[in-house]
């Protein structure tokens, strides 16, 4: 390892560090793609939730509220349900715009539902570069619209509604959370957003001296963005619901929580959509956590993650008055 690509390892928490060495960096681009695609299906096994919690699990196919092509989302929910309605939490997983499935949030979801009585619901919303905005946007619309038009069927409570997501997923809910906002027709009370994915800018910004150098780098984070927005990062008039870093305000969104590693890309853009919230008169929690990459969640045991899932979780059942 060349003394360059160093310079921000002795940064990391000594208890993710193995993760930098078990998945070298690199630069995603569309050469690397489809193998990175076939190699992150392998290592995402098809685990059955419902042998490990004690939940259900349904997949659904839903229509589109755009024309666009129908949509495919996991329904996991307790089997012993804590109230008479849920409350509801929709899911928007990561992977830079172009990667990802549910698969990854699928524990996590179903450890929701268990412990404290969630109708969970992810999305499969289609992936850059095949498809570009506003196709992320209206799938993940089109998904959460559906359940709220089913919220009877589904047995969750409409007053009690959380969206989150990580990386990309972070991002993507975040717009959503404005589009939601504008179009008025529902309301959602938390947003959770973890390594949020917030600002095509940060890839074509100055290098940052000391995050983004380990998993998901500026020239991969740049790849991801020319992906889902058609067109070169940093343009004049991007919509805000794709870029939720560019809206002019903050307002009217509902109690948001932040999560974000001190060498993750994202650092610089989560404290700024951060200060932006509380500016505008958003409650906002905001962790900075020293040390941890945008691979953290591989360390669920490590001191900072439990941290991070207590504290998320306090704020998600505070938000929902459920605690």
């Amino acid at each position: 390892m060349s003394e360059q690509k160093s310079r921000s390892r002795h940064l990391i928490d000594q208890e993710i560090i193995s993760a930098i060495d078990l998945i070298p960096t690199s630069d995603l681009s569309a050469d690397t793609l489809a193998e990175s695609r076939e190699n992150q299906s392998k290592t995402m096994h098809q685990m059955d939730v419902t042998e490990l919690f004690s939940v259900t699990f349904e997949e659904r196919t839903v229509p589109s509220y755009f024309g666009g092509p129908d949509i495919h989302i996991e329904i996991i929910k307790p089997l012993k349900p804590k109230y008479d309605k849920m409350p509801f939490y929709y899911s928007i997983h990561g992977g830079g715009m172009v990667l990802g499935s549910p698969v990854g949030d699928r524990k996590g979801n179903a450890a929701l539902a268990e412990q404290h009585g969630f109708c969970c619901v992810s999305v499969y919303y289609r992936l850059a570069p095949e498809h570009i905005q506003p196709s992320q946007l209206q799938d993940c619309y089109s998904g959460l619209k559906w359940c709220m038009e089913q919220a009877e069927e589904l047995g969750i409570d409409t007053g009690k509604v959380a969206i989150g997501g990580s990386s990309a997923g972070g991002g993507l809910a975040a717009g959503l959370a404005l589009y939601i906002r504008d179009q008025k027709e529902f309301d959602v009370h938390h947003l959770r957003l973890r390594s949020p994915m917030l600002d095509d800018r940060t890839s074509i910004s100055l290098d940052h001296p000391y995050a983004g150098e380990f998993v998901w780098t500026k020239r991969s984070n740049y790849f991801g963005w020319k992906s889902v927005l058609g067109d070169e990062p940093g343009q004049e008039g991007t919509s805000e619901y794709y870029v939720p870093a560019r809206a002019a305000s903050l307002a009217g969104l509902p109690s948001t929580y932040i999560s974000i590693g001190s060498i993750d890309l994202f650092i610089d853009e989560a404290m700024l959509f951060a200060k932006q919230l509380a500016f505008d008169g958003v409650l906002v929690e905001l962790h900075v956590y020293p040390g941890y990459h945008h691979l953290a969640p591989m360390f669920p045991d490590a001191h900072y993650s439990q941290e991070g899932a207590k504290s998320s979780a306090y704020a998600l059942l505070k938000a929902l008055e459920l605690n």
